[in-house]
């Protein structure tokens, strides 16, 4: 009599372990607990009667018997995932997005329509944070950090070179005709970049300018809103404001701008790239922003 075969869920939760070398990141990309997939691969090495996985400390790696399983669970689900795609309709493919407040706000959402009509196949769901996404506990697929990078363990590049001038209000008073006038009047910060004032200041050889007053924000609407309604005067790039100065709400009182040492960065598992819809995402946004 033949024997049942395990469950397709712990031949799914297997394949991912086996994958990505890590219960934790497997669980991720599941979106299940960790102790849920390690208890269905401990049901599978039961049902087989044989041990898939040593445990180390810290990682796993396959037995002689889980890499030879491996290859055919690999094949099967590839077969399965391929008979199921030619008898059942096309499914819309979720991408978690986990993006800084800021850049979804000011570039991602308004121009996130433009890829999802190049592929009506992917719904992507971005979530607006301050905090960077855990790849190992978080269900994400793709993430947008500023910051100078690399992060340990992770695939990161680059989007964009940023550089950072002034804005204000067009009815700011008094007005600003060369960089010493801002002597007069109240320098907006970005909590987070806090040093960007003073190199831009150097490059417009004002290295000792005391401003009358300087606010700080932990958010960059919060710098372009204050700015805009003439609190002082913010430093910006095309990316976060490119929409307010066309529409008049922000001026460029001058056309000096300053390097950003820092910029956001396309960031996502080592793995991540084989992954289609993530190697759509990455290449749409390195296409749009270089």
């Amino acid at each position: 009599m033949p024997r049942d075969l395990p469950p397709i869920d712990s031949l799914r939760a297997f394949a991912r372990a086996a994958r990505t070398g890590s219960f934790k990141r497997a669980a991720a990309e599941l979106h299940v607990s960790a102790s849920a997939l390690s208890r269905r691969i401990q049901a599978l090495e039961e049902h087989l009667g044989t041990p898939l996985f040593r445990r180390l400390n810290p990682g796993i790696e396959l037995t002689e018997a889980g890499s030879r399983y491996r290859g055919v669970v690999d094949a099967v689900l590839a077969r399965l995932e391929a008979a199921q795609d030619e008898l059942v309709p096309a499914r819309e493919r979720r991408l978690r997005v986990s993006a800084l407040v800021s850049f979804s706000e000011s570039w991602l959402v308004p121009n996130l329509p433009e890829f999802e009509r190049a592929h009506p196949e992917l719904a992507v769901e971005v979530e607006a944070t301050l905090r960077y996404a855990d790849f190992q506990r978080d269900p994400v697929d793709v993430a947008i950090r500023f910051g100078s990078g690399p992060w340990q363990g992770l695939h990161s590049e680059p989007l964009v070179a940023l550089e950072f001038f002034p804005v204000c209000a067009p009815a700011l008073a008094p007005p600003l005709r060369e960089p010493a006038d801002l002597v007069q009047h109240t320098l907006i910060h970005v909590a987070q970049t806090p040093e960007l004032w003073r190199a831009w200041l150097r490059r417009a050889a004002q290295p000792e300018l005391v401003p009358r007053r300087e606010l700080r924000f932990d958010h960059v609407a919060l710098v372009l809103s204050a700015a805009e309604s003439g609190q002082g005067v913010a430093l910006a790039t095309t990316l976060s404001c490119e929409q307010r100065l066309r529409d008049g709400r922000l001026c460029r009182p001058f056309e000096l701008s300053v390097a950003s040492p820092e910029t956001y960065h396309f960031v996502c598992r080592p793995d991540g790239l084989e992954d289609p819809a993530i190697r759509a995402l990455r290449d749409w946004l390195v296409t749009r922003l270089r």
